[in-house]
C-alpha cells in the first residue's frame, strides 16, 4: 500500500464571496485536486457556510485559560473547524486580499486555533500533535504588495502555533488573470506567468503530502525541554 494514501490535506477557503465563483477557492481546489494526485486524501472546509463567533481572548483576558473544546462549542461551528483541523495531517489555506490582510473570516479562525495549541490531552486522546510540526501551503487571489502582505500575516500566525510552511508554499495569482482578454494579450506577448502558477500549486501539492507524510512520528514537541522533570 502507497503511505501516502493515508496523508489528510485540509483545505481551508476563506473567501467571502457567496457566489462559488471565488479566484482563490478555485485554486485551492485545483491544489487539492493535485495533492489527490499524489496519494492524498483531501476534505474541503469553507468558512463562508460556517459560523464562527470571535475569540472572547480567554487565554489573556478571562479568569479561566483557554480551553478545549473553546468556550462556544455549541454555539457555532468552532468545534467543527478545530475537528477538522485535528484530522489533517497537513493544511491548505486560500484567502482574498482585504486591504492588505487575510479574510476576516480567515482571522475568526486563526482566534480560536489558539485553543489548540500545547494541547497534550488530544495528542493522548487522538494520537496526534493538533498543530505541532504541522506543513501548510497559502493561496491568495491578489497582486504582488498586498498578497506577500496577506500571507505574511497567516505565516507569522500559524508559525507561532508551532506549523511550517512547506517549500514553494506562498502562491498567489492577480484575480484580473481571469479576464480572458488579459490572458490572451500575455500569451501573445509570451508570458508565461499561468505556467508558473499551476507549477507552485502542483509543487505546493506534492511538498505537502510528501512532508506530512515523511515526518509523521518525528518528536516536534518540547514538552521534555520545558518540564524534564513534568
Amino acid at each position: 500500500m502507497n503511505i501516502m494514501e493515508t496523508t489528510r490535506i485540509l483545505g481551508i477557503s476563506s473567501t467571502t464571496d457567496q457566489r462559488d465563483n471565488s479566484r482563490s477557492e478555485e485554486l485551492l481546489c485545483k491544489l487539492l485536486t493535485y495533492a489527490r494526485d499524489f496519494g492524498g486524501e483531501t476534505k474541503l472546509l469553507k468558512l463562508r457556510e460556517k459560523s464562527i463567533l470571535p475569540c472572547e481572548g480567554c487565554f489573556n483576558f478571562r479568569s479561566e485559560a483557554c480551553t478545549f473544546p473553546c468556550i462556544h462549542a455549541g454555539q457555532d461551528n468552532t468545534q467543527e473547524a478545530l475537528e477538522a483541523i485535528i484530522w489533517s495531517d497537513a493544511i491548505a489555506i486560500a484567502t482574498p486580499v482585504h486591504w492588505g490582510g487575510p479574510s476576516p473570516l480567515l482571522s475568526l479562525l486563526l482566534g480560536k486555533m489558539c485553543s489548540l495549541e500545547n494541547r497534550q490531552q488530544i495528542k493522548k486522546e487522538r494520537g496526534r500533535e493538533p498543530l505541532l510540526g504541522k506543513p501548510f501551503c497559502l493561496v491568495a487571489s491578489q497582486a504582488v504588495d498586498g498578497a506577500a502582505l496577506a500571507l505574511s500575516q497567516i505565516e507569522w500566525a500559524l508559525n507561532q502555533l508551532g506549523m511550517f510552511c512547506v517549500p514553494f508554499g506562498k502562491i498567489f495569482e492577480p484575480r484580473l488573470l481571469k479576464r480572458w482578454f488579459i490572458r490572451a494579450g500575455l500569451k501573445v506577448m509570451g508570458e508565461n506567468k499561468f505556467e508558473w502558477i499551476e507549477y507552485g500549486l502542483r509543487l505546493a501539492a506534492r511538498n505537502l503530502v510528501n512532508l506530512s507524510c515523511s515526518l509523521k512520528g518525528y518528536v516536534w514537541d518540547d514538552y521534555v525541554l520545558i518540564d524534564p522533570e513534568g
